[in-house]
Order: structure tokens, then sequence, then C-alpha cells
């Protein structure tokens, strides 16, 4: 086994976040994310974010200082570099290249300011929607080296689950009712709070499952100010193996976004068939249909509008079948065999990249050195950008 591993590519990559915190919010499939199609024979994670050195996920995870990146690079001889995240993951690979090892850095991000300059001196830049390409053009990447991979969703597992017994053990745990489900971080982004007001225009046999990691004291001290504290319950992380079953007990999947990357929730409520209510934002009207495949919501902050939506969605038995239905038609195309061969393709694209010209050498020199000198990008702080996998 091991003289085929050496016979297959070598992977480095750099996450947003340490690889614990994928854990703790009941990932569990971080082995075949980071190796599409098992392509690698050798995934290393490098990151400034990391303790110690540890084998998992068939990865090996080691902790590296800034300053003993390019070196680290140096030893382990990758043949080619993957950083997630658009501001310091892209950051520290772009600024620590090595000499015709190339560099890909998928931007999960979604607003500009969160996009360093330093993506433009990626040879190819992953986006997960169209709405994040927009972003990475106006942070001055070449068109020709941006590729658009969404997120992706293991249909073999995110489905609709009929299994009474799957699904009691959700139920028994609130009380009888029409419930909400929102999956995402307590987070102004989420929009928790308007979800939390729209609950009191809401019969009393209407409560809202949040869950997700963050603070939640301030929509905790919001529902106790509104009289619904007793209709919100609030879970810091699922299982993933877990979540299909959630999905499908509950009435109505609301996550009414201010912003977006992606929203992986979003696909994965749509493969079990979820009614799903959401923003009439891009990405989500990206492959989100009204009326079609889900409840898009233009007045997405009025809590009034929210509050029609998902009495309509709950109430109106015809509708909550049509945008179920629909919900299911669009997930074979995040499918994660679809997707994880489409990114393989991307690794295959850069493996052959030719090596860099000279005057493409000078041009990234003097980005790293202006960039150096503009950010301090030395330093790396101890917690990057809040997102996990677009969540």
């Amino acid at each position: 086994m091991a003289g085929l591993n050496r016979l297959r590519p070598k992977l480095v990559v750099v996450p947003n976040d340490p690889i614990a915190a994928y854990e703790r919010a009941g990932y569990d499939m971080l082995e075949s994310y980071f190796n599409p199609t098992n392509m690698f024979g050798e995934v290393s994670v490098l990151s400034p974010l990391e303790q110690g050195e540890r084998r998992a996920f068939g990865m090996l995870i080691r902790g590296i200082a800034v300053r003993d990146f390019s070196r680290a690079l140096m030893e382990i001889r990758p043949d080619v570099v993957r950083a997630y995240g658009g501001r310091r993951p892209a950051a520290l690979v772009c600024h620590n290249r090595v000499h015709d090892v190339p560099v890909i850095v998928s931007v999960h991000d979604d607003r500009r300011e969160r996009i360093h300059t330093s993506v433009r001196y990626a040879d190819l830049v992953v986006c997960l929607s169209n709405a994040v390409r927009e972003h990475v053009l106006d942070a001055g990447v070449d068109p020709n080296r941006i590729r658009t991979l969404p997120n992706r969703v293991d249909t073999t597992k995110f489905r609709p689950i009929a299994d009474r017994s799957a699904l009691e053990l959700v139920a028994n745990r609130f009380p009888p009712g029409k419930h909400i489900l929102h999956i995402g971080r307590s987070d102004r982004q989420k929009n928790p709070d308007t979800v939390i007001r729209a609950l009191q225009l809401l019969a009393p046999e209407y409560s809202c499952v949040f869950v997700g990691m963050g603070d939640k004291s301030p929509y905790v001290a919001l529902a106790e100010e509104l009289g619904v504290q007793k209709r919100c319950f609030w879970i810091d992380a699922v299982k993933n193996s877990e979540l299909p079953a959630w999905y499908s007990w509950c009435d109505c999947f609301c996550v009414p976004s201010r912003f977006e990357g992606f929203g992986i929730v979003f696909i994965e409520a749509a493969a079990c068939g979820t009614p799903i209510i959401t923003s009439d934002i891009a990405p989500m009207n990206e492959y989100l249909t009204h009326d079609v495949s889900a409840c898009l919501v233009k007045d997405f902050t009025e809590h009034r509008a929210l509050a029609a939506a998902i009495q309509k969605v709950c109430e109106d038995s015809r509708y909550r079948q049509r945008i179920s239905q629909g919900a299911l038609s669009i997930a074979p195309s995040f499918d994660k065999d679809v997707v994880d061969a489409a990114e393989a393709a991307i690794y295959k694209e850069a493996l052959t990249l030719p090596s860099l010209s000279l005057h493409r050498r000078f041009e990234i020199a003097r980005g790293r050195a202006l960039d150096a000198l503009r950010s301090g990008f030395d330093r790396y702080p101890k917690v990057l950008g809040k997102a996990l996998l677009g969540r």
C-alpha cells in the first residue's frame, strides 16, 4: 500500500478552522471531503491553528508556525497546495509558494472584505457560487483562473427518513405542535432574530429549534423579552449522521440568511425533501426557485413577512408538498459523487498547469511584498473566520 500511495500525488491543505472545530460541529466525512475520489496518496493538514501532530481522517494533521510554513512544504514536497478560505489561509499559501507547486484557493466568503488580495496569486480559485465569484472578480482575480464548485451532499445519507423510531427520537425531545428548524451559527448572518420575532405572530403551537454553535445569549434574551422563550430550543450541534431525521421531522426548515457564500444546510434539507423557507437572495436563489423548490422571502428581515411564509408552508398542504418535491428534484446536482468528480477534475487541471512564467513570478513576488507592508501577515490569529464549510 505504501508503494501504491507513492504513485499517487500528495496534497497539503490549510483549512479555515482547526480540524477539531469540524469534529465538534458533527462533520463525519472529512476524509473524503479533503481527498475527493481518493485521488491523493497522502494528505497533510498544515495550519498555525493546530497543536502538535496527529493522524485522523486519513490525514496527517500538523501545527506549524507561519514562519516555518515554506520549509514544511519543501520537506513534504506536495504536488498541490489547497487553502480553504479567502483571507488568512489564502494569504498563507499564496505568500509561501514553493517553486512549481500549484496553489488552489477555495473562497467560501460571502463578503468582499473577507477576501484578501493574495487570492490573485493563486493558480486556480474555486468559488462556491456565482455570488462568491463576483466578489473574487472584484478582488482582481483573472476570470480564466476561476472555477465554480458547489458544496456537496451525500444523498445516500441525506434523504427523506420515514422510519418512525428515528423520527420519534427527535420528536420526543420537544412538545407537540408545528416545528420550525433553524440550523446555523448563532450569529446575525443567519438571522435568528427575525425568526424569533416571527414566532410572536404565530399560534402558540409553533416552536423553533435552533441548532448551531456560537453566543446564544442575545437571542435567548430577545426570546425572553418577546415572551416566546418557552417556544425556542437551543442545541449546539447534531451529528451529520443524525441530521436527516431532524430535517425529515420538522414542519419547515427556515434559515432566512442576511448573506451567504453557499449554505450547505439548504441542499441537505433539499435532499431530505424538507419544505425550505429562506431569503430571496444569491446564492440561494441561484439553485432554489420560489414556489417550486422553496419559499423565498424578499423581505426576509421583516418578521411579518417571515411569519406569513412559515404559516403558508406549514398549513397549506398542497403548497408544502409542491416545494418539498421540488427540493428533492434539485438534490442530484449536488450529490457527493458528482461534486467530488468535478473537484478531482480541478485538481487534475492544477497538476497539469505549465510552470509559472518569469513575468508571473515577478507579479507574485511584488504582490507579496506589498501585501506584507500593508497587512503585516506575518501574524496569524488564533481564531479565523467563523464559517464551517459554508454553514
